[in-house]
């Protein structure tokens, strides 16, 4: 897939309106209007570690996105498998006051990247383009794996 770097100047009007306290990830609604839900002892990071496809806890209907807090918004290797599972993942970094925000989905079958809120620096965007060129290695790896060990 091929990488799509783009800018936008507004975030889900969940979080605009009101943005939940930091927690590990959250549920983001696909309507306007509606309140994220913290995904309780579910973590993007830790789940998409495990070998195989990223297995998702029942999140509430209409789940539009899944919004995770990190120290950095420069992807994980594995969060392409947020993606494959069909749903964007938003990754915010920095402080309440001062967040930054980045969303990823796909969109024709591009990787689709959105700065949301704040600005990046030089070293993030760097570190989000590698990150993301190396999800279609990453997707390969997925894959052998998934034949080896057929479920």
């Amino acid at each position: 897939m091929k990488r799509l770097f783009a800018s936008g100047a507004a975030l889900v009007a969940s979080l605009a309106a009101g943005a939940p306290a930091f927690a590990d990830c959250f549920a983001i609604p696909g309507t306007a209007g509606a309140q994220p839900t913290v995904i309780q002892g579910f973590n993007v990071r830790e789940a998409a570690a495990r070998p195989g496809p990223l297995q998702l806890p029942p999140l509430p209907e209409g789940t539009g996105a899944i919004l995770c807090d990190r120290e950095s918004v420069v992807p994980d290797r594995n969060d392409f498998k947020v993606l494959l599972a069909g749903l964007p993942l938003m990754i915010r970094a920095g402080t309440p006051e001062d967040p930054t925000v980045v969303s990823m989905g796909i969109q024709d079958g591009d990787y689709a990247i959105g700065v949301m809120m704040g600005s990046l620096t030089d070293e993030e965007r760097q570190g989000i383009i590698s990150t993301v060129e190396g999800f279609d290695d990453s997707i390969d790896e997925m894959e052998r794996w998934m034949e080896e060990n057929p479920q």
